[in-house]
């Protein structure tokens, strides 16, 4: 698949697939923090020029986690939640799916977060 952009950062690669529309796809076995949230909402607001857009998390097949402040971060920075439409979290594991629905009922972002197993339903409902 091409890409409109693509960057890899130290603990996750990001695509713009399209116009509004991104992908984050985590590193395996790293621990995602603060800043490293940070550098992510950044690159996104770069590679979305500060217009609307969805996410799209894959989260499949890795063994990573996630600080409470970088969750608190990506649901709560305006910068980026004032701009995102919507959010898709992938997962194929017990553990990852924990760490979405606490990210997702703990810190209750402003827009719609959903949970597939099933990447192709997550990309439609986006």
């Amino acid at each position: 698949m091409v890409y409109k952009k693509y960057i890899e950062l130290e603990k996750a690669h990001l695509y713009l697939i399209e116009d509004g529309y991104t992908l984050l796809r985590f590193k395996d076995k790293v621990e995602f923090e603060l800043e490293d949230a940070k550098e992510v909402d950044n690159v996104t607001y770069d590679f979305v020029e500060g217009k609307p857009f969805v996410t799209l998390l894959d989260a499949r097949s890795i063994r990573s986690t996630i600080n409470h402040d970088a969750r608190k971060h990506f649901a709560t920075n305006k910068k980026i939640t004032t701009i995102r439409k919507a959010q898709a979290i992938v997962v194929n594991s017990l553990h990852i799916k924990l760490i979405a629905n606490f990210y997702m009922n703990f810190h209750k972002p402003s827009n719609p977060v959903k949970i597939f197993s099933d990447y192709n339903k997550a990309k439609r409902w986006l």
